[in-house]
């Protein structure tokens, strides 16, 4: 595993897991939560953002929550799925999921789009694609697509899928690649 660009994508989502919740909540009364981030707009199930971060690097992000979450009745956190594009890293594509809770040790997420898996490893309540070229591959899946369901297992070894939309999910993406054009 590429270290510097999983410590980079810890730090991505941790700093975005609470902002994200308070912005997705901002997004439906439709006052930003957070003074910098800017909302591109809403997409099908999806919405897109652009903020900054310290040093005023300009980065984006599209995400959104289940359609379904099982089993019912679980005890969860914040549950979503994001794609950042920062340009402090030239990083394009990273593909997160925060499960509301934390995973096994060594855990092995399954993203299905469609008919495709992807295999995501894990750390606290996140999941990650291995490399660039992994996040590429998902993402242009994600846009042919439309559904999607991610399976995981917590550390009390319970087994949840969660199913999400792909619906909007190219004019996210298409509105996150505008305001974060690649080389900048």
């Amino acid at each position: 595993m590429n270290q510097p660009r999983f410590e980079c994508r810890v730090r991505v989502v941790r700093s975005l897991g609470v902002s994200v919740l308070l912005l997705t909540m901002s997004a439906l009364a439709a006052a930003p939560a957070h003074a910098a981030a800017t909302l591109l707009g809403t997409f099908g199930d999806w919405y897109a953002w652009t903020d900054t971060e310290p040093g005023n690097k300009k980065f984006c992000y599209m995400h959104t929550t289940p359609l379904d979450m099982a089993p019912k009745g679980v005890n969860r956190g914040d549950v979503y799925l994001q794609v950042i594009h920062r340009s402090s890293d030239n990083s394009r594509n990273v593909v997160s999921i925060v499960a509301g809770y934390s995973f096994a040790p060594n855990a092995i997420v399954t993203a299905t789009v469609d008919t495709t898996d992807f295999k995501l490893f894990t750390k606290d309540d996140g999941a990650w694609n291995e490399t660039a070229a992994q996040d590429a591959a998902m993402v242009k899946a994600m846009v042919a697509g439309s559904k999607m369901s991610i399976k995981g297992t917590s550390v009390r070894n319970t087994v949840t899928t969660d199913t999400y939309s792909l619906s909007g999910f190219t004019a996210a993406h298409d509105a996150i690649d505008k305001a974060c054009p690649a080389g900048r």
